[in-house]
């Protein structure tokens, strides 16, 4: 064989290869930015000027489409407890505008918000016109970014790193107990409660897959705290949601609130009822963690 069919074969073997033996898909340094990579701020302006406006600021990585937004309040490192809030879009969603989402509620109670984009528009159009979006498809990636956010908000502003929340909607809010494996048995422990809103759990995704097989164990995400919304006026989502929780108490996870709301789609994104529900849990699992350093330090 000579030595230009063995190159051949060689490139061909790379270009097989490489789909599975590439680097971390998050390498690299996260950067402050006006603008994404991805185009979302010019395509709804008015909501990412009125973030920046409030002091949002933008992450990027070099040359990807995912990026995140990021706000925190006023004397943020000053704070006893320095919490952030996770927050994951749905479909064809938007950063700035989830972020806005959740905004008054971090004002009134002092936390941040870490919003991850981690879908963009392609060149490819709907039916309808509308730009096609791609997601990152493996979670492991999606948990990477988000440790780098908040490995990011930890060197800034000392966040309190493993009293943290996570919330995901609709689509996003199909892979919470996917979140809830990471963080706890690949990751680093941030999240005190996971919240899951308008959208039952994925069980085809390829590690929800694992999870239900045993793959992990038999009670995988065993001590995860959750709180699930499902609106009535959705359809079939509390039906969705309902398995949801039967999958997740399966797993070992524990699902303090679920809540049925009379509203329809995204119905806890907008009502500051269940935020501070929320809020309220993921606080008390705080304080618990605390009750429990102190006993053992024979403090009380």
């Amino acid at each position: 064989m000579n030595r230009s069919a063995v190159l051949i074969i060689l490139q061909s073997l790379i270009l097989l290869l490489v789909p599975c033996f590439h680097p971390p898909v998050y390498a690299g340094e996260l950067l402050e930015s006006k603008k994404d990579l991805s185009g979302i701020a010019e395509s709804d302006p008015e909501i990412y000027q009125e973030v920046i406006d409030a002091g949002a600021k933008t992450l990027i990585l070099k040359g990807r489409k995912p990026f995140m937004v990021y706000w925190v309040p006023e004397n943020f490192s000053e704070l006893p407890k320095r919490r952030v809030l996770v927050v994951m879009h749905g479909t064809n969603g938007n950063a700035y505008r989830h972020l806005s989402n959740f905004l008054d509620t971090a004002k009134k109670h002092k936390f941040g918000i870490l919003s991850v984009q981690w879908g963009w528009a392609t060149n490819k159009r709907t039916l309808k016109g509308k730009p096609k979006f791609k997601y990152i498809e493996d979670a492991r990636n999606t948990y990477a970014l988000i440790n780098a956010g908040l490995e990011y908000l930890a060197k800034r502003y000392r966040i309190t790193k493993d009293e943290c929340a996570w919330s995901g909607f609709s689509r996003s809010s199909t892979q919470c107990a996917v979140f809830a494996h990471l963080d706890k048995n690949e990751g680093k422990g941030y999240f005190k409660l996971f919240i899951a809103s308008s959208g039952g759990i994925g069980n085809n995704l390829s590690i929800m897959r694992d999870l239900l097989s045993g793959k992990y164990g038999n009670k995988p995400i065993a001590g995860q705290h959750f709180y699930l919304w499902a609106g009535k006026r959705d359809n079939n989502r509390i039906e969705d949601m309902q398995k949801s929780k039967s999958t997740i108490e399966k797993l070992g996870g524990i699902v303090d609130i679920f809540r049925i709301g009379p509203e329809g789609h995204g119905g806890f994104n907008h009502n500051l009822q269940y935020q501070e529900e929320a809020c309220a849990l993921w606080f008390s699992l705080c304080s618990k963690k605390l009750t429990q350093i102190l006993r053992l330090e024979g403090r009380i």
